[in-house]
């Protein structure tokens, strides 16, 4: 294998710290050289770029075609979605500051159980809860003379109880986890299901699973299943959506405002929103 594999072009439309610390995933560690291994799709590659081009440690062409194209939403204008979104004076900053943005195409049910762990929650606690399930169900990844554990399916997981996840530390969400995972591994709640419906069908599925409410759901599927169209809603949207158009509004939720306002370009809107209000908030916790 080669040592990296180069994708050129994208200049400021991929930034791996914009694409990573955005809140839109939690497999991933910074280097001290800037770079970022990150563990998906049951692989483990390191991610670095300069003015030029996209480097891919641990990766083949032929993985970059069947996987990374589409994983890092490679063949979406992002350029584009920026000049269109920037046309409104409020978003103009958020878009310069999180230019690098992209979303990412994650697998569905990881996102599942990887936002149903992030409500009310800080990004150093998922990823320790979500590392701890990978290690114990999840398979040997040997990368970098280290060992990484992929993500466990639902049915692999479908056995376990309650008490057998207190070693997560993850609190009250153990019943959420598990409910997901009895609904999931059953075809009561179908990932197949989700994925062919329309975006309203889709929702209502996730909202089946306990822990689950509009905001989750919403994240589910901007990352877990590329409906652009979402526009999940925290504490950091819900402030910032209600401040900047408070005259706009009226009497629409700021859910109902952002899909109306944003239409298909919703779920970018909300990530550039979302990343330039926690990234500039004097608080400095940063919850997923």
């Amino acid at each position: 294998m080669k040592k990296y594999v180069e994708i050129k072009g994208y200049s400021d439309d991929f930034i791996p710290q914009h694409i990573f610390e955005c809140g839109q995933c939690f497999r991933f560690a910074r280097l001290q050289d800037g770079s970022y291994t990150i563990i998906a799709k049951g692989r483990v590659i390191n991610v670095s770029q300069n003015q030029e081009s996209i480097f891919l440690k641990n990766a083949t062409d032929n993985d970059v075609a069947d996987i990374w194209y589409d994983y890092f939403d490679l063949g979406t204008d992002y350029s584009k979605i920026k000049t269109a979104l920037s046309v409104d004076k409020h978003l103009n900053e958020s878009v310069k500051y999180g230019n690098g943005i992209r979303i990412l195409n994650q697998d569905l049910w990881e996102c599942i159980i990887s936002f149903i762990i992030s409500a009310n929650n800080n990004i150093p606690r998922i990823q320790g809860i979500v590392e701890r399930l990978c290690q114990t169900y999840g398979d040997e990844i040997k990368a970098f003379d280290n060992t990484y554990f992929s993500f466990p399916d639902a049915e692999r997981l479908a056995n376990i109880k309650k008490e057998d996840l207190s070693f997560l530390r993850a609190g009250y969400r153990d019943s959420y986890l598990i409910d997901a995972i009895q609904k999931v591994s059953s075809g009561e709640v179908s990932l197949d299901g989700i994925k062919n419906s329309n975006t309203n069908e889709a929702k209502n599925q996730l909202l089946k699973i306990k822990g689950i409410g509009n905001k989750v759901a919403d994240c589910i599927l901007l990352f877990g299943n590329g409906r652009s169209e979402t526009f999940p809603v925290d504490v950091w949207i819900k402030r910032s959506i209600g401040t900047l158009y408070s005259e706009e509004m009226k009497d629409l939720s700021v859910h109902d405002f952002a899909r109306a306002k944003f239409g298909d370009l919703a779920g970018y809107a909300q990530q550039y929103l979302f990343y330039y209000m926690r990234e500039n908030s004097s608080g400095g916790n940063k919850n997923g």
